[in-house]
């Protein structure tokens, strides 16, 4: 009898011991990590942070418009040491006015890879340009976007998975189409 009630007694200590005042915590949004967000950055942000700021931790990464033009702002947890980075997406270095400070090098990722250098992402696109898209192809499945500049106008070719449905076009930056 004396071993049952000791086995009574160390159960309900254990039990004591495993209580907690902590509230139960629900996150009604995905967490989110600066790394996670680092990864989705287009590769010429990320060389770009990295030459800059090297091994810096990140404190936040956000995405803005300044008129069409896409800015990344990357902010780190020493800012006495490591003020706001802004960066275009081709990896320019941009004055907290948005004037270029560093412009992006060339890069030569595509005699080593294949791909081409110009690709962008739908997101990095402005939402005049997606717009334009949506509207020309709604149903098409795009292949590739590549950023094409000619003096200080920007100008995005998008083609199609399935050319003989859609003809790739040709767009401005302010979501002009061309083609």
């Amino acid at each position: 009898m004396k071993i049952h009630s000791f086995w009574i007694v160390a159960v309900a200590c254990a039990m004591c011991g495993c209580a907690s005042n902590q509230p139960f915590v629900t996150y009604d949004e995905p967490l989110i990590s600066p790394g996670g967000e680092f990864s989705k950055l287009p590769p010429a942000v990320q060389n770009s942070v990295r030459a800059e700021a090297g091994s810096a931790e990140i404190r936040n990464i956000s995405k803005a418009y300044h008129g069409t033009a896409i800015v990344y702002e990357i902010t780190f947890k020493n800012r006495d040491v490591f003020p706001p980075l802004y960066l275009a997406p081709d990896g320019s270095v941009l004055t907290p006015d948005m004037r270029v400070a560093v412009g992006a090098t060339e890069d030569t990722i595509e005699a080593a890879t294949g791909s081409a250098v110009s690709s962008v992402k739908l997101d990095d696109l402005p939402p005049n340009v997606v717009d334009t898209i949506r509207h020309s192809a709604p149903t098409a499945e795009l292949d590739t976007i590549s950023r094409l500049t000619s003096g200080s106008d920007i100008f995005y070719e998008v083609t199609f998975k399935d050319p003989a449905s859609h003809a790739r076009l040709l767009i401005r930056d302010d979501g002009r189409l061309l083609k």
